[in-house]
């Protein structure tokens, strides 16, 4: 396994607002690094959202492709695709979830004998266009970010730009990141009548925490569209698939409502699968999947 960390910011890039949340959210989950594996085990909705997310990895990347991943956490995908035979570029801003995944690699760790597959790089993802340096414009078959990790960049812009210098004509995009317009999270804090929680997202910026018990220590999350998304990627992608992760079961933080009635949110998941593909259903949801295609380049 390579262990690298990136050059440190210069005093201008550290004050730039990309920086200063990446700051941010490195320190809260950095900090819950340790607890993220058995919160994420103890959670049953977090379980079922992280098998829809490998499902669709599964069906982008094959044994043998170069795969880029922004904001690895512990490498639970990582070490998934991994074991696959793909290899990943690991890359998070938080130290703590870094290593938390190297010590998964590391000798005697439970994912060490696929530590040859994985290389981890401390970066946030704004910053992945250095990677081109190192790797090479078209190095990768594919990148992917899941269940978030993007939400803590204020901009997709420079992602969407780095990406199509570094994945070749023709490689995958995986994003799953957390929507807008969450039907259930409106509906939720109507009820409870919490306005403010109810419209939280919509303005495209809100105040949110690592874990529902650390009210204490904010991030600040920012929120697209499926259609700003789509619309951030092109021309150089082409959008191939989007799903609702999930938009009929209820959002991740909601987990105890699943523990009630367990039989009656089985029944409700078979039918939020069968459906999650469908317009307008697809950006009503918690989160939202987007497969993308690089396209080819432009002749002149």
């Amino acid at each position: 396994m390579s262990a690298d960390a990136t050059a440190p910011l210069s005093n201008s890039e550290s004050f730039t607002p990309a920086a200063v949340y990446n700051a941010e959210s490195g320190r809260s989950f950095g900090r819950a690094a340790a607890l993220f594996d058995s919160d994420e085990a103890a959670n049953p909705l977090a379980r079922w959202a992280r098998r829809r997310s490998f499902a669709a990895l599964d069906a982008a990347f094959s044994p043998g492709d170069r795969v880029l991943e922004m904001g690895s956490g512990t490498g639970i995908e990582a070490t998934h695709l991994a074991a696959r035979g793909v290899r990943i570029v690991a890359t998070d801003p938080a130290t703590g979830m870094l290593e938390q995944l190297r010590a998964k690699l590391a000798p005697g760790g439970p994912a060490a004998h696929l530590a040859d597959q994985v290389t981890t790089i401390q970066l946030p993802a704004n910053r992945i266009g250095e990677l081109v340096g190192r790797y090479g414009p078209g190095a990768f078959d594919g990148a992917y970010s899941s269940m978030g990790a993007l939400n803590c960049e204020p901009s997709l812009a420079p992602v969407a730009a780095a990406l199509a210098t570094l994945v070749r004509p023709g490689g995958r995009l995986v994003f799953s990141l957390i929507n807008r317009y969450c039907l259930w999270e409106t509906a939720w804090y109507l009820r409870a009548r919490q306005p403010g929680m109810a419209f939280r997202r919509w303005g495209g910026q809100a105040s949110a925490t690592v874990r529902p018990d650390w009210q204490e220590e904010r991030i600040t999350c920012f929120y697209w569209t499926p259609g700003v998304v789509a619309r951030t990627f092109q021309p150089h992608f082409r959008v191939v698939g989007r799903r609702a992760l999930p938009w009929l079961l209820p959002p991740l933080y909601l987990d105890g409502l699943t523990r009630r009635a367990p039989g009656f949110f089985r029944r409700v998941a078979r039918l939020d699968d069968r459906l999650a593909a469908r317009w307008p259903l697809y950006g009503l949801g918690d989160q939202f999947i987007f497969d993308l295609v690089r396209e080819p380049a432009r002749s002149a």
